[in-house]
């Protein structure tokens, strides 16, 4: 049995002001490091042995597994990153208060583009100076950067990195991917099947820590392994 841990990254300023992140490059709170070292116990005590790393190119993700992985005895495992697991791309909406937004949109559109499966936000313009810092970090996407996605895109986006862990896992390596909000909720919906409306109701605490195990039949739940309220 070889086991995938999916753990959310540690609180940063802008999830405990209520802003959208996407793919702007928040560092961690204090708070947020907290998350981390909690997440890195829960791998610890889990008692499987983590074999390989996987990040997002984002530095809060990459920063919660160096925090985490401080707390796992012996070798630190092999790391890498992957743009693939960064957060879901909010468009226009990057920066801006959830509030502000509700006030102009509307509450409901609002939670669409937050939980919502196939409702993209307002897109953004490839000259706009924060797609232009996006361009600058990822310049093997090209112009397949994206400029604004829902849920649906992400698990498509995810969908052939989980076929390259299905890979790792079935050659015996345990694998933890330290990643974000709605990218575990796509990992999450491929893993363990879910409908849209299911979806809609996943939430993930930061630091939150998902285990799944591939067994002969395919993945399944083992644990979540955080007090976080991962189903709604």
């Amino acid at each position: 049995m070889t086991y995938l841990a999916l753990i959310r990254h540690g609180e940063t300023a802008w999830n405990r002001t209520g802003r959208f992140t996407g793919w702007a490059d928040e560092p961690m709170t204090l708070k947020g490091e907290e998350d981390a070292r909690a997440a890195g116990l829960t791998l610890a005590r889990s008692g499987v042995p983590w074999h390989l790393v996987h990040t997002s190119t984002l530095q809060r993700s990459i920063d919660t597994a160096a925090f985490a992985l401080r707390q796992l005895p012996g070798a630190r495992p092999a790391e890498i990153r992957d743009w693939r697991l960064n957060e879901r791309h909010v468009g226009d909406l990057e920066g801006g208060s959830h509030a502000e937004a509700a006030a102009t949109h509307g509450p409901d559109q609002v939670e669409q583009w937050r939980w919502g499966w196939d409702v993209r936000p307002p897109t953004i313009t490839g000259d706009d100076p924060r797609q232009l810092g996006h361009h600058a970090r990822h310049p093997e996407l090209g112009d397949e950067l994206p400029v604004g996605e829902s849920l649906q895109d992400v698990v498509e986006r995810v969908r052939p990195w989980l076929e390259e862990i299905r890979t790792q896992l079935s050659a015996g390596l345990n694998v933890v991917a330290f990643t974000h909000g709605t990218t575990l909720r796509a990992l999450r919906v491929i893993l363990e099947g879910s409908t849209p409306a299911e979806a809609f109701t996943m939430r993930a605490a930061n630091g939150a820590v998902v285990r799944f195990e591939l067994a002969a039949r395919g993945f399944r739940p083992a644990s979540c392994l955080s007090p976080a309220d991962l189903s709604g």
